[in-house]
């Protein structure tokens, strides 16, 4: 009896590896695209996020009206908020830009952003199963600028990020004693908050390892980007 048990219980582990292989793909965000169009530009000394958008069309979402405006409000003013701090720490001093705000004249760097996928997959199957079922998916569309001298955006590098949650094992395949804090644990480092996070800390990454290679001073520590693959970088 014991064994036939042990049988089964591999059996559903390997079946779900098996699962999570085909249906996900990482289980965090990574750069797809990266291209510095001024390698050179003058490092900055203060940055400005946003405005930042998403495609409606592409959001798969539990919510709908209202409340999916309300969802998108919240997304998008946490994400710059997210990204405002992490580039504060490890870059140059930054703060959102608000819409239609007037852009200061001076060493002065923009990042703007549209998020061109948000699917929220299954928080149930994230926490339960995981190995990919019920997984996120985030992709978006950066841009950087400097401020010119006569006011001007002028871009000075794009980058791509893709990603999303889960490939870890959900509650299901823990110990009885570990199920619960594995499903809380699920349930704070998964899902669309989880990805926008990693997706802040990509983008201020990209930057931070750009000025960092090039000798300029942080304001803290430099952080290593993590490309999707080998791409050339321009």
């Amino acid at each position: 009896m014991g064994e036939s048990v042990r049988v089964s219980w591999i059996f559903r582990v390997l079946i779900c590896l098996l699962a999570g292989w085909f249906l996900t793909g990482c289980a965090s965000v990574s750069l797809s695209k990266r291209e510095w169009i001024e390698p050179t530009a003058t490092a900055p000394e203060r940055i400005l996020v946003g405005p930042f958008t998403l495609d409606r069309a592409n959001v798969r979402v539990d919510r709908e009206g209202d409340e999916f405006s309300e969802f998108e409000g919240e997304f998008l003013q946490e994400f710059a908020g997210r990204l405002a701090e992490r580039l504060s720490k490890h870059v140059a001093p930054a703060e959102i830009l608000e819409t239609g705000a007037k852009i200061p004249m001076g060493r002065i760097w923009v990042v703007r952003g549209h998020f061109t996928r948000l699917n929220q997959g299954s928080r149930a199957l994230r926490a339960f199963v995981g190995f990919g079922l019920g997984g996120t998916k985030t992709e978006a569309r950066f841009e950087v600028f400097r401020v010119g001298a006569r006011g001007q955006l002028e871009k000075i590098a794009k980058f791509e990020t893709t990603g999303g949650s889960n490939a870890e094992p959900g509650a299901l395949f823990s110990s009885p004693f570990g199920a619960v804090p594995r499903l809380a644990t699920q349930l704070a480092a998964s899902g669309l908050a989880a990805d926008a996070r990693r997706t802040a800390r990509m983008v201020t990454a990209a930057i931070s390892e750009k000025l960092h290679s090039r000798g300029d001073a942080l304001a803290g520590r430099p952080l290593r980007a993590k490309p999707l693959g080998d791409f050339p970088e321009g």
